[in-house]
């Protein structure tokens, strides 16, 4: 999504000390930034773990908040419970679904959403999750989308199929009775980055939890990590704030054992995201002076800001970086290196993939005028 200058007002200038607590809320470490002696603003620190999707992570009990925050605390209890809310119903849609997607025989995949937070943190209500995702192969596309609509669910977005299907891999699809949202993805690439090569394999390395007698697969956390490696380079590409994804990378890096970093390595090479997992364990580490990422190696991205607060800055509170931030172009080289085919693969992709989206919305305004 794009932040407007409305949405961003209230974090305007330099944010380093609510960033600050919203890292060591996340156990990833302390933080340090800002103007010297500052301490945090209580509405301004709402807006930057707001912004960020880390309102789940600070704590409801008035003690546990910086001194001049305990007044945030009623407002963070009704924030958790809206996320309970709202993940429950996640929860059972979720259920459902995989249910009658493992009933046809349809192999899949959960991905993120409230399972994923019980892996990751133990607790399923960390971050509100609206839209529900799962990963299909692409032959099973359809079958799964039929599936879909015999549970009342409909296809959205009939007029931008053609981008969303093609060039973005995903298909919406909501239901009128409770308005909940399935995205059915069909690829794990993100638009302007390198593929996602032989993505199908991680329906052959998925994981399982059991919920309520049902069995709902789940990323390996091997998957896991990559997948929010290429969430953390979209949202780096787009500019948005992405505090949730890094503290959620963390988290998942922090939990592997000797076997499965060795896995996470060569998944990474085998389907051309070398490059990714090396910007987001790049980013982890900025936005972790503590000890949970010590010894995973560093790496030096060409076109990619060495200095660790222009890389925390560029995850929280992009808007502050705009100069440093990297740009599209060279994005796609830094995370394509060495493979220059595929970068003027994906560069073709992209460049058709805007041009495509901007018929589909001048053919669509034209009709609304006519």
């Amino acid at each position: 999504m794009g932040f407007s200058p409305e949405m961003i007002a209230g974090v305007r200038g330099d944010s380093g000390p609510e960033i600050g607590v919203l890292i060591d809320a996340s156990l990833l470490g302390s933080a340090e930034g800002g103007p010297a002696g500052r301490v945090p603003d209580p509405d301004r620190l709402f807006d930057i773990a707001r912004l960020n999707k880390m309102l789940g992570w600070l704590p409801v009990a008035p003690t546990l908040l910086p001194p001049d925050c305990k007044g945030l605390a009623p407002r963070l209890l009704q924030v958790r419970m809206h996320i309970a809310r709202m993940n429950r119903q996640a929860i059972d849609v979720t259920t459902e679904v995989t249910t009658a997607l493992t009933q046809k025989g349809l192999r899949h995949v959960v991905l993120k959403g409230p399972f994923q937070q019980m892996i990751v943190h133990d607790d399923p209500f960390r971050r509100p999750s609206g839209d529900i995702d799962l990963y299909v192969a692409p032959r099973d596309r359809k079958a799964a989308g039929a599936v879909l609509q015999q549970l009342g669910f409909t296809p959205l977005e009939q007029d931008q199929m053609l981008w969303w299907v093609s060039f973005l891999g995903e298909q919406h699809f909501r239901r009128e009775t409770d308005g909940a949202v399935i995205d059915l993805h069909h690829r794990l690439q993100q638009a302007g980055l390198p593929d996602w090569r032989g993505a199908e394999d991680v329906l052959d390395r998925a994981a399982t939890m059991t919920h309520e007698g049902a069995t709902i697969p789940v990323l390996s956390p091997v998957d896991g990590c990559l997948l929010m490696t290429v969430t953390l380079a979209k949202a780096l590409l787009a500019h948005e704030p992405c505090g949730w994804a890094v503290a959620d990378l963390t988290h998942w890096l922090a939990r592997l054992g000797p076997a499965d970093r060795a896995q996470l390595a060569k998944v990474a090479e085998r389907s051309g995201q070398g490059q990714t997992l090396a910007l987001g364990i790049a980013l982890a580490r900025a936005c972790n002076s503590g000890n949970a990422l010590a010894d995973w190696p560093a790496h030096s991205l060409p076109g990619l800001p060495t200095d660790p607060a222009i890389l925390r800055d560029l995850v929280f509170q992009p808007w502050q970086r705009e100069a440093e931030a990297p740009r599209r172009r060279q994005m796609l080289r830094m995370l394509a290196r060495g493979r220059p085919h595929v970068l003027a693969v994906e560069a073709l992709r992209a460049a058709l993939s805007l041009t495509v989206r901007a018929t589909l919305e001048r053919r669509q305004a034209g009709k609304a005028s006519g």
